[in-house]
């Protein structure tokens, strides 16, 4: 009888035993981690770019910063810019950056921000003798844009100068350059990163007064509306401690 006991108490210890180390076990094991994609323009540069194969730049760092807060891993899509806004409107992507608020923004998805404002500015050769302080001294010149980009509303529709169209803000500044364009719009710090890696400093100037100051949004696609709402209490979280705030001075050129 006695053995029979100690045989069943051995037994009871050992499936404890067991059970106590499948416990420990499930413990350490990491979980399976959560992937969204995240859409963005392939060279924007120093927001989003691609260096030594790694997606980084001052809105990129924002928004891994915002998905680490959730416990998410971001899975990025640098595409061209046009493509970014496609999937994001299709729901092809989970986050997408950077956009400004307008109703169809609004319409198509959950804006989170300002995470950052960001100044529309014009470029012009370092002795151009160009001055802006309103639309109307935009007259007659042939101005470089980016293919599908919003500048502003005034700036956009204004049929007073002539807008040249192209692929990338690269090719604008080089246009810029070679004098088939008299002034280029577009972000202050993207033209500051492009005439700095160029080495070109010299031989362009910034307009004093900016096109316009825009404020910077995230977006999830509409339908995605529970991911948002983790975003965006991710961002205020960020924002309130100043971790967003030290990554844009980083930057900052």
């Amino acid at each position: 009888m006695r053995t029979t006991v100690r045989a069943c108490l051995a037994t009871v210890a050992g499936l404890l035993a067991a059970a106590l180390i499948l416990a420990l076990f499930l413990a350490s094991a990491p979980a399976r981690a959560e992937n969204w994609t995240v859409a963005s323009e392939d060279y924007f540069p120093p927001y989003n770019f691609t260096e030594r194969g790694k997606r980084t730049g001052m809105d990129t760092e924002i928004v891994d910063a915002m998905l680490k807060d959730i416990g998410v891993y971001p899975v990025h899509r640098p595409m061209a810019w046009p493509e970014v806004v496609r999937a994001h409107d299709e729901n092809e992507v989970d986050v997408a950056f950077q956009f400004f608020t307008s109703p169809r923004r609004l319409e198509r998805g959950h804006l989170i921000g300002p995470y950052r404002v960001g100044a529309t500015v014009l470029m012009v050769r370092s002795n151009a003798e160009i001055d802006y302080t309103r639309i109307d001294d935009l007259q007659g010149l042939r101005i470089g844009v980016v293919d599908g980009f919003e500048y502003t509303p005034e700036f956009d529709k204004s049929p007073l100068f002539e807008k040249v169209r192209s692929s990338s803000n690269v090719v604008s500044f080089r246009r810029l350059l070679l004098g088939r364009v008299d002034a280029i719009a577009g972000d202050l710090q993207v033209l500051r990163y492009l005439a700095e890696s160029e080495g070109r400093t010299n031989s362009v100037k910034i307009l004093p007064k900016p096109l316009a100051m825009v404020p910077r949004y995230i977006s999830v696609p509409k339908l995605r509306a529970d991911k948002a709402e983790r975003l965006q209490a991710a961002y205020e979280k960020l924002k309130r401690d100043g971790s967003i705030d030290a990554i844009v001075r980083a930057w900052e050129r």
